[in-house]
């Protein structure tokens, strides 16, 4: 089906701290959510990779590779900040100083800052199609996985011109709780919106018995991406 023209791409980036914020403020947070220590930034390319990725809502975010590999190649670690981590792994973590300790903080928030979080919301054509009579990711994603708040939700975000970080926020948890449910890939609804090889391919894998949490919540993930690829990075490159 095709997407109607006037629906609008509202497109959320997650921005830079404020300035005058110290680089433990800015990184408190990530510092307690991932228990972060002076341990952890001697095992800096670990603890990056962890919160880039933990941070993340789908590897497109950090281009589908290593995270690590992808900042740099990226630009968004300089070779300043390359050199500066490489010299943390070669000290003992009681050595490590304090500044030195908030420098690398201080990096860690920034390259979660400085993610592509742009957020092609998809709730104005979710909610469009949840309309139609013929079965679409849409409307069983209204009749079947969503609870009736999730879509009230879902129906608010449509209606406004613009979203919030805190409402891109709310929108997030919203896709992640989706994509952890069994029901939410359904096979017919899926074929009407395309009939392609990733489709059988997320199909047989869903009909699979004893399918492991991972290999459902990666169908649903694939599954969410195809039903709004004009929203969501594509997925020509899977890496399962």
């Amino acid at each position: 089906m095709e997407v109607e023209k006037n629906i609008k791409i509202v497109v959320e980036e997650y921005k830079e701290a404020n300035a005058s914020c110290s680089s433990l403020e800015k990184g408190a947070s990530l510092e307690k959510k991932y228990s972060i220590t002076k341990e952890s930034a001697k095992e800096w390319d670990k603890t990056i990779i962890q919160v880039v990725e933990g941070e993340s809502l789908i590897e497109d975010w950090y281009g589908n590779e290593n995270p690590i590999i992808y900042l740099r190649k990226t630009g968004k670690m300089s070779e300043k900040d390359f050199n500066f981590l490489t010299s943390l792994e070669k000290k003992d973590a009681t050595t490590i100083t304090d500044e030195e300790y908030s420098d690398f903080l201080d990096l860690v928030n920034k390259y979660n800052k400085k993610l592509p979080r742009k957020f092609y919301l998809a709730v104005d054509r979710m909610v469009r199609e949840s309309f139609v009579k013929m079965e679409n990711p849409s409307n069983h994603i209204k009749n079947v996985v969503a609870t009736q708040e999730e879509w009230e939700q879902i129906v608010a975000f449509s209606q406004q011109n613009d979203l919030s970080e805190k409402d891109t926020k709310k929108l997030r948890k919203i896709l992640n709780k989706f994509i952890k449910r069994n029901e939410f890939y359904d096979e017919r609804a899926w074929y009407n919106r395309e009939i392609s090889d990733r489709v059988i391919k997320i199909t047989n894998i869903d009909a699979k018995e004893n399918t492991t949490s991972l290999e459902q919540n990666n169908v649903n993930a694939k599954a969410l991406y195809i039903a709004y690829p004009e929203y969501f990075s594509t997925l020509d490159k899977w890496d399962d």
